[in-house]
């Protein structure tokens, strides 16, 4: 099987088992034949799972640095953030990946938790596109996986004015002086314990305020980077901005009778950041975290519930890697086509449907174009029309409310009849309730 259709095949399948994805496949790339599984398995297990990060990168320098961008103020917007992928039970991936420990695995190993990866992307959320991404154990810190993100985007970054959005997680004094060595600006959820005692003296009902810094050498000994702890040594001041915000929203929440109950629910959040108060005020600062970061959750999203990037089809830990890392380069395909045909609808009430576009990327013309290199330009417009046909109105609380539903029986179907899945259940003291994990 040559190299060019084995990378095709791992960024295009979609289908529930092998047998499924091979006879999907290589009719329309192929004419030597239909492989057997044993023979995909085995290509599969001897590709070398790095060639995803060198085709990510020419995805940047062709793609990505020439294309118009959207920003902010000038500003470009990159997102951080991790989360857990599921993979079979397998001795083999636990040992490469790890697993959550709870008291019920160690006494029965039937209910032993299964492995889990940890699957970090830096994206750029203005303009829906993975600029980096990393899969490790689940034991690796989100600060380590951040720092090889940034350091392997330097000299696409370069020359760019950055916004560096990030959750509670990230926040570190090692991490802002990186972004001051690099001339980034950052957005950090704050941590209630993190420059605590700089933070006692602040006025208690100010919302914007700036903390002065000095870090002693016991600090900077615990920088774990040299270049930045040299830099440090040399200038050992640190001035961030605190940002304040309070907001509330009743929450309404069905009883086990069926009977509505409203709960208020009061938020206190604290954000550190080096903007100028003068570009972006305070209520700017608390709309572009909560605004522009959630849409890496909604990248996320888009990786489990509508690519099913949790769907491998071995326990060799090469394969795994390798199915993992090319949904997310098809993840960066499909973007490509619903930007484009967002970019063309020009209306504001409405958005292009992101699971149709998915849909049309998988069609067998598509791949096989995509595989021989050759688009024509009559084709590629008229999937941009098909794309931007079938759109999605954007309307207030459209979502049918799926979490904290009592349930009197365990739905015996995994999807509703519009297609969704169905939530997760937990037992509670007042009977099962839908739950959001």
């Amino acid at each position: 099987m040559p190299l060019r259709t084995l990378l095709t095949y791992l960024i295009f399948r979609h289908g529930r088992t092998l047998s499924e994805d091979i006879a999907r496949f290589f009719p329309y790339v192929s004419d030597k034949g239909t492989p057997s599984k044993q023979a995909v398995l085995k290509r599969m297990s001897v590709l070398n799972y790095t060639v995803w990060l060198q085709i990510q990168r020419l995805f940047l320098e062709r793609i990505y640095l020439p294309m118009k961008k959207d920003h902010v103020k000038g500003y470009l917007l990159i997102a951080i953030d991790g989360t857990f992928v599921t993979l079979p039970k397998s001795d083999v991936l636990n040992q490469c990946f790890g697993q959550r420990e709870n008291t019920a695995s160690k006494e029965n190993s039937k209910n032993q938790s299964p492995p889990q990866a940890k699957v970090s992307i830096a994206y750029d959320v203005l303009n829906h596109a993975v600029l980096d991404f990393q899969v490790d154990h689940q034991n690796v810190s989100e600060i380590p996986l951040m720092f090889r993100h940034l350091e392997a985007l330097e000299d696409i970054l370069k020359d760019q004015k950055i916004i560096i959005l990030a959750d509670r997680y990230y926040g570190s004094a090692e991490l802002f002086k990186y972004c001051e060595m690099k001339g980034y600006h950052y957005l950090i959820r704050a941590k209630s314990n993190f420059f605590k005692h700089y933070r006692e003296k602040l006025p208690p009902n100010s919302r914007d305020d700036i903390l002065s810094i000095t870090m002693d050498k016991l600090w900077i000994g615990r920088i774990i980077h040299d270049y930045i702890r040299m830099y440090v040594q040399k200038h050992p001041e640190l001035t961030v901005r605190l940002v304040k915000g309070h907001y509330e929203y009743d929450q309404e929440e069905l009883t086990y009778c069926d009977r509505k109950k409203k709960k208020h629910i009061e938020v206190d959040a604290e954000y550190f950041t080096d903007l100028d108060p003068e570009e972006f005020d305070t209520d700017e600062i608390i709309g572009m975290y909560h605004n522009d970061r959630w849409d890496i959750e909604t990248a996320y999203d888009t990786l489990k519930t509508q690519l099913d990037i949790e769907q491998v089809n071995s326990h060799n830990p090469i394969s795994v890697m390798n199915e993992i890392m090319a949904k997310i380069i098809f993840f960066n395909v499909e973007n490509l086509v619903w930007k484009e045909s967002q970019r063309q609808l020009a209306r504001s009430d409405c958005i292009v449907n992101n699971k149709n576009v998915i849909e049309k990327v998988h069609c067998a013309w598509f791949i096989s174009s995509f595989c021989s290199g050759k688009f024509g330009r009559e084709s590629v417009g008229k999937l941009i029309r098909e794309c931007r046909r079938i759109r999605i109105l954007i309307r207030p609380d459209r979502h049918y409310s799926r979490w904290n539903k009592f349930r009197i029986k365990i739905d015996n179907t995994r999807h509703r009849i519009d297609g969704r899945n169905n939530p997760p259940l937990k037992i509670t003291k007042a009977g099962l309730a839908t739950s959001n994990h």
